[in-house]
């Protein structure tokens, strides 16, 4: 049945000014001012029996900034996370399965991320204490050292060696024993985690798991990038970490802090896409992008030492550890 123009505007007009007054009637949105500086990114997949519980400790926090990228839902995880979300600055959008680099880039890239002197990019299968001390760790050390860039708070990579990708890289054997890790005939590291403990602790490290990564946000757009040849995931953290090395920044790693990691099963693993002896061809490329960069600088041993350089003057230069 058609409709005219005259009578659409009626209807429409009339459904608007409904809208409108009830709309009068919400009440206005809570101030949030805590950590002002601070933009936090989350990047979830349907996840909406969970979002409260990770979203809840920001909120009642009063966290300022927090940008939601909903990336590929078919639940209720943006109607759940628009009613938690209800500061002037933050905000939900819904994005068509893009992935997480795609998304993280375009955060830092907002007026938001320029405006903020920090980001703290997180994904949604991390439930974070109430107390946010590690946060407050972490922007002490960024305090301390201007050249520190990036610091990881999961864990991280120092590598021993690097080789250019097998034939059989897809199916490769992933391994971690002994504090080593890597896929045999391609690459080996040292395994850096983080043990449990009651007081913060900080390390420089080659290469810290994202998330939560905190970004000192100029300098990192600066310098170095979510590079788009790596979509739509992978190795883009072990990049840009390599590359702020390679530049004279420095990449750290918090322990201590109290994060409840990995709760539910996350979209690679539901997928089978990604197991321990199981990888997308992306990866492949991936690897080799990395390996090409970076090769050299970690087989002649240069990254080595320039990371155990800065670890030795930790001592003299952060008194309060």
């Amino acid at each position: 049945m058609k409709i005219s123009i005259e009578r659409l505007n009626a209807l429409a007009t009339k459904i608007s000014m409904k809208k409108w007054k009830a709309n009068l009637s919400v009440k206005t949105s809570r101030e949030y001012t805590n950590f002002a500086n601070v933009l936090c990114v989350f990047q979830t997949f349907n996840k909406s029996h969970l979002i409260k519980f990770v979203l809840r400790p920001f909120v009642k926090n009063n966290f300022k900034n927090i940008l939601l990228f909903a990336d590929g839902c078919v639940d209720k995880t943006v109607q759940k996370a628009s009613l938690l979300l209800d500061g002037k600055n933050h905000a939900v959008i819904s994005v068509n399965n893009v992935h997480e680099i795609q998304n993280y880039r375009f955060a830092m890239n907002s007026e938001w991320g320029k405006a903020a002197e920090f980001s703290l990019l997180m994904q949604d299968d991390d439930i974070y204490p109430e107390d946010f001390s590690w946060l407050e760790y972490g922007l002490k050390m960024m305090s301390a050292d201007p050249k520190l860039v990036v610091i990881g708070f999961a864990g991280g990579y120092d590598f021993l060696k690097m080789h250019q990708p097998s034939e059989t890289y897809e199916t490769d054997s992933f391994f971690a024993n002994d504090g080593f890790c890597g896929i045999e005939d391609t690459w080996v590291a040292k395994n850096v985690i983080p043990t449990r403990q009651t007081k913060f602790s900080f390390q420089y490290c080659q290469v810290v798991f994202r998330a939560p990564h905190l970004i000192r946000n100029a300098e990192f757009l600066k310098n170095t990038n979510f590079d788009p040849l790596f979509e739509p995931y992978q190795d883009d953290d072990t990049n840009y970490c390599l590359d702020l090395w390679s530049k004279g920044f420095r990449v750290g790693l918090v322990t201590g802090a109290e994060i409840h990691r990995n709760i539910g099963i996350g979209g690679m693993r539901l997928s089978n896409f990604t197991s321990v002896n199981k990888r997308p061809s992306h990866t492949k490329r991936n690897y080799s992008y990395i390996y090409s960069r970076y090769g050299d600088f970690i087989n002649t041993g240069q990254l080595e030492n320039i990371v155990k350089a800065a670890n030795d003057r930790i001592v003299k230069k952060f008194v309060y550890l």
